[in-house]
């Protein structure tokens, strides 16, 4: 929740500090004008103010919470789902169960077919389609000047 006492741009800044930014950069991607060593000088000045200091706490305190959660608790969770799908007679939700503790442990990875077209420019328009590379180096790579 953020703080109502900071302006936005101090709010950007403590969210980039809380990314992990330097604190120059952070400044400057809040909006600050200040480049250099005066970004340096001018960040760590803010970085002193003690409402920064307490929304940066609040912050890492957030991202301390959600780190909490490991592979094992949500494996467990499955697993009760499991159980409890199986108490249901609900077939669909333990196979969904099952492949989450798979895919969370590594067991399962899903996998994307990725298919990429090779295409060359034309620097000029031509009634050709397809050309080897060579043909393609020869017609269209940069001449070089003789010197």
């Amino acid at each position: 929740m953020p703080n109502d006492k900071l302006n936005i741009r101090q709010e950007r800044f403590c969210l980039g500090l809380a990314e992990g930014l330097p604190q120059s950069r952070a400044y400057v991607d809040a909006g600050y004008a200040a480049r250099g060593n005066a970004a340096e000088v001018a960040a760590a000045r803010l970085f002193r103010n003690v409402q920064v200091q307490s929304r940066i706490a609040e912050l890492q305190a957030g991202a301390a919470r959600r780190s909490e959660i490991t592979v094992d608790d949500l494996i467990a969770e499955l697993d009760s789902m499991r159980k409890l799908a199986i108490a249901c007679k609900n077939p669909a939700a333990g196979v969904s169960a099952i492949m989450g503790k798979a895919k969370l442990l590594g067991l399962i990875v899903d996998k994307a077919e990725v298919a990429t077209t090779l295409r060359k420019p034309f620097r000029e328009p031509c009634d050709i389609e397809r050309l080897s590379l060579e043909e393609w180096t020869a017609k269209f790579a940069p001449r070089r000047l003789a010197s």
